[in-house]
Formats: C-alpha cells, sequence, structure tokens
C-alpha cells in the first residue's frame, strides 16, 4: 500500500494539490497525517490558503461537501490564483480559469497533466470577478468552468472579460460552455447524421404534478411523446436524482421523494445489447479527435463505473480492455462522423461525452460537458489496459497546449507560400474572410479593412465580411475573383467550410498554394477537412482558366458519347 508523501517538508505554501490527494485515497494511503499536518498550518496561520485548499479536497474525498466548500470560500477570501508544479516544472506555463465548488465544477485539469512538467496557475472566477489583468506570466490559458446553475453567472462573466485575451486560449468561447445544458445540447444535434440525442425538455413541478394526476396527457408533456421517460432534477450530475418513470403512478412517486422545483424529462431510449446488458462509455473529444477513457457495463440501464461492479467482474474488465485497446481502429472509426459532428455543434477544443452504441449502429449521446471526470487512478493490478490508453489522452491534452503555444510562437516567422508575405490571423471571431482576402491579395489586415470602409463606410472593421465587399476589394487591387466548386489547387484560393470551431457559421480558410493556414484558434482545418467539409473555393479567375477550359472541354466529350458508345 502506497503512502503519501510529505510534500510540505521542504515548502510549506507548497499545495499537494486535487490529484495527489485524491490519488493517495484511491490507493488506500493513510491521510491522518497530512490532515492533522494541514489543520495545525491553518491554526497557526488561518489565512494559509493553500492549507485551506487541501483541507478542503481532503473534505471532499471525505464526503463533507458543505464543509469542503466552506473551506475553499475561505481560501479565495485571502487570494484567487493557486500554483502547482507538475514534474520538474520546466515544461508549459498554463493559466486555468475555474469556478469555485467541487470536483466536478471543472474541467479535471490536474489529472489531465498527469506526467507532464508543466506549471499550473488556477485562477477562480466568480460573477463579480471584475479585473483578470494581474495574472502570472503563462503560455497557454484554459477555461476549465463547466456548465452547471452555479456556474452560469460566471461563465457569463468570462465571456467578457476574455473578449479580447491576447495569449492562447484552450475553450475560449465560455458561452458555448453554457450552452451544454441537457436541453441545449439536444436542441443543438436534433437531426443530425449519426447521433441520437433524446429529446430533454425543462418541467416544472407544478406540469408534473398536473401529469401525475392525469390531468393533462403525457403527449402533450413528455418529450418523444409518452412513458416511459427518465426525470432528474436540474443541476443534478453523477446520476442524483435519476430515476426512469414508466407511468403516472411511478411519476407521483417520484415527486413525493424530490421536492425540487424544476426538473429535466428525456425520452428513455433502450440501448441494451443483444444480451440484454447496458454500456457506456466515456469518451475526450480534443481538437475534434476523440480518446477512450472508460467502458462501463451493466445489467441495469443506469450504468456509472462504481456501480458496475467492473473491479469484481473480469469478463467485463476483459470487454473494456479490448474497447480500449481497439478504440483508435474500431469504435473511433465507426462514429467518426459522429464525433466530427459534436465537435463542429458543440464547438469547443475540448470536452468528453457519455455515450453508447445503439443496436443500429448510431451513437446514442446523453451528456456533454468540459467538467467529466477524467483519471488514470484506478490500479494497475487490476487495469493494466488503462494506464496505456490515459497516457494517449493526456498526451493528446498536452499536445493541443502545446500546439497553441507553439503557433502563437511562430505567428511572426510564418509566411504564405505563394507570396513571401507574413501569414494572417484572427483578431475577432468574426474576420477570418479579412485574413483570407489579406493573404491572397499580399496585404495586410489594416489595409484590407481600410479599403472596405472606403468602399462602404458601414463596414465593422473587424468583420464580418460580405462576398459582395471582398469581391469589391480585390476588384480595386486588380483581381477578379470567382466562387463555386472549381479548385485550381496550384494557385491561391480562399476556401469556405463549416466551422471547426462556431456552431453552424462557416469559416473562411486560405490555401497558398502548399499549405492549408487556417487564420483562426482551431488546429484541425487540414486536406482531409476541407475534402469533408469544403463550401466553395474563391480564387482569382485567370487561375481558373485552365479548370474551366478542362470542365468545359470534359462536359462537351460527355455530350459527345452515345448510349452505343457506353454499352
Amino acid at each position: 500500500m502506497s503512502s503519501m508523501p510529505r510534500a510540505f517538508d521542504s515548502d510549506a505554501q507548497r499545495m499537494l494539490g486535487a490529484a495527489a490527494l485524491i490519488r493517495a485515497a484511491y490507493e488506500g494511503a493513510d491521510l491522518g497525517p497530512t490532515l492533522e499536518g494541514l489543520q495545525a498550518r491553518i491554526v497557526a496561520d488561518p489565512r494559509d490558503s493553500e492549507a485551506l485548499m487541501d483541507l478542503s479536497v481532503l473534505m471532499l474525498v471525505g464526503g463533507h461537501r458543505e464543509l469542503a466548500l466552506e473551506l475553499q470560500r475561505a481560501a479565495l477570501r485571502v487570494k484567487r490564483c493557486f500554483t502547482q508544479v507538475h514534474g520538474a516544472g520546466n515544461g508549459l506555463r498554463l493559466l486555468a480559469f475555474k469556478a469555485p465548488g467541487d470536483l466536478m465544477a471543472n474541467t479535471p485539469v490536474e489529472f489531465l497533466l498527469e506526467g507532464s512538467d508543466t506549471i499550473l496557475h488556477s485562477f477562480y472566477v466568480d460573477e463579480a470577478t471584475v479585473d483578470i489583468n494581474a495574472l502570472p506570466e503563462h503560455d497557454v490559458a484554459i477555461v476549465c468552468c463547466g456548465e452547471s446553475s452555479a456556474n452560469r453567472m460566471a461563465l457569463e462573466n468570462l465571456s467578457h472579460l476574455l473578449a479580447d485575451w491576447p495569449k492562447p486560449l484552450l475553450n475560449g468561447a465560455p458561452e458555448r460552455i453554457a450552452a451544454l445544458t441537457r436541453t441545449g445540447v439536444a436542441a443543438r444535434l436534433v437531426n443530425q447524421s449519426g447521433v441520437v440525442v433524446p429529446p430533454t425538455e425543462q418541467v416544472d413541478r407544478r406540469s408534473l404534478q398536473l401529469l401525475a394526476q392525469r390531468a393533462i396527457g403525457s403527449l402533450v408533456l413528455l418529450p418523444g411523446r409518452g412513458f416511459p421517460a427518465l426525470i432528474r432534477p436540474v443541476g443534478s450530475h453523477a446520476g442524483k436524482g435519476l430515476e426512469k418513470v414508466d407511468n403516472e403512478d411511478a411519476l407521483a412517486r417520484y415527486l413525493g421523494e424530490h421536492t425540487d422545483d424544476l426538473f429535466y424529462v428525456t425520452q428513455f431510449v433502450d440501448y441494451s445489447g443483444r444480451d440484454g446488458r447496458f454500456r457506456k462509455c466515456r469518451v475526450a473529444v480534443i481538437d475534434g479527435r476523440p480518446y477512450a477513457s472508460h467502458l462501463a457495463i451493466s445489467s441495469h440501464w443506469m450504468v456509472h463505473y462504481l456501480n458496475a461492479d467492473m473491479e469484481t467482474n473480469a469478463s467485463r474488465r476483459a470487454e473494456e480492455q479490448a474497447w480500449m485497446q481497439n478504440f483508435e481502429s474500431d469504435f473511433a472509426v465507426r462514429h467518426k462522423q459522429a464525433f466530427e459532428t459534436l465537435a463542429r455543434c458543440l464547438g469547443l477544443d475540448y470536452f468528453a461525452v457519455d455515450c453508447a452504441e445503439l443496436p443500429d449502429g448510431r451513437l446514442l449521446l446523453f451528456e456533454a460537458d468540459v467538467a467529466m471526470i477524467v483519471h488514470a487512478l484506478d490500479p494497475t493490478s487490476l487495469f493494466p489496459y488503462k494506464k496505456p490508453a490515459m497516457r494517449r489522452l493526456f498526451g493528446a491534452y498536452l499536445e493541443a497546449l502545446t500546439r497553441r503555444h507553439q503557433r502563437a510562437q511562430s505567428l511572426d516567422r510564418a509566411t504564405c507560400a505563394h507570396s513571401g508575405r507574413p501569414t494572417v490571423y484572427q483578431r475577432s471571431r468574426n474576420d477570418s474572410l479579412i485574413c483570407g482576402l489579406a493573404m491572397l491579395t499580399g496585404r495586410t489586415y489594416e489595409e484590407v479593412v481600410a479599403q472596405a470602409s472606403a468602399i462602404a463606410p458601414s463596414f465593422p472593421p473587424r468583420g464580418p465580411m460580405s462576398h459582395s465587399i471582398l469581391r469589391n476589394v480585390a476588384h480595386h487591387w486588380g483581381y477578379a475573383l470567382l466562387s463555386g466548386i472549381y479548385m485550381n489547387w496550384d494557385r491561391p484560393a480562399i476556401i469556405g467550410v463549416r466551422s471547426p470551431t462556431t456552431p453552424n457559421a462557416d469559416h473562411a480558410v486560405f490555401w497558398d498554394g502548399e499549405k492549408v493556414i487556417d487564420p483562426g484558434p482551431s488546429l484541425v482545418v487540414d486536406r482531409e477537412y476541407i475534402d469533408r467539409n469544403g463550401i466553395e473555393f474563391t480564387q482569382r479567375a485567370s487561375d481558373l482558366e485552365a479548370v474551366i477550359r478542362f470542365e468545359s472541354s470534359a462536359q462537351q466529350a460527355t455530350e459527345n458519347v452515345s448510349i452505343d458508345d457506353l454499352t
């Protein structure tokens, strides 16, 4: 049995942190000496904020949630920013924006950074935070606040505070995290190919009471238009308060046991396999690519890893092992389109989903959030296959952060192959077409904006730019542009694609004759992405002459072929 590392000996103010404390609890370490040491520190200095935060974690692990949150509030009254060193601490410097709360309030970034040499600064934000300027130097920032009613105001505040953040950001659109409500996700993914999201609605207690009393019909109130249905209080997680109700009497019993005023009601979908068992998997999606976290198998429809008897059932562990080891060549391939749809519609760089595979091959989505617990705490003796899978996941997360830092470092050196001029990157969320036109014509961002404003005085300086203004600006500089399905890959072009980061939106990237340059924050747009999600190509008319001539000649040749020639 492992013991707790003596992390406080060399530096009394150093935080042990949630990951180390929770790992020690998982491994059965004696936490008594650590608890006593933290208590002694707080008695000696009631403003020892690091000790207060660590003690808060221990209380959460011990099930004392209210005491834990009070300790956390005491720590945050002293200061808002806490630093942890991972490994040698000579790697990336990260700044995580977090919300106060329990272990499910934020992205489990401490677990995701396991094995790294990063320095993590965690800054806690709420609705009253007005200044985030005096923060530690960092290479990449991360928005970690998960979707919840408690975090909603903090996320709204972060949307304003981070509007012009100068450093690279992961999950830098807090409003998209706030949109990950059960009803919001269901509405966003309705009728999307390859993904099934059961209809979900928020229903107040009074309406449910009328249904239970048969004063109104289930066809009127329930999503999916009838029983059975799943019901849970709004704001609940990890299955707390979740039940399946099969009729009005079951609903009446449920309401008698729960006093909440607002509930999520979801159509129940039977996702059992041929053997009658239910399989629910957790998958992390990083820059659009899925990574296996765990697979839980149960004979009950409400599956959670801790109640699925995975530790005591060797056959279930063997199935999870096969799923994890073959994930990239099997599950991820079968559901490639579904995960691309999720990434595009949710518009986040990192999130996790709980999902299942339906008998017809579609992906059934239960929930999506940035704060789902993803970890490598399970004992190697029982789960030797998990460590390699989690290393891949953690490595992908660190790589996503590293790529953003490296891109920021190389912005001044990157050039367009066709012109030798610097690449141009977005300054707002709506100016990708401005950047594309600047790179196509070899102008600066400022020159494009100035000319667009001269043509149309009402032109918004940071976009969006209409195609009409684009063509007028280009024509002023002697370019005649054509847009359509034609594409000459030997010449530069502005390419319209479905946005990889903004749901239900289009985006412009640039092809310089050799490489794809995405002026936005995403790192997933390449030739393969364009082949699947390309909408239009805009090129100089002169560059398309050869393509148009070839197309015309091919069409003419086809028209001259008779049926007899084809048979």
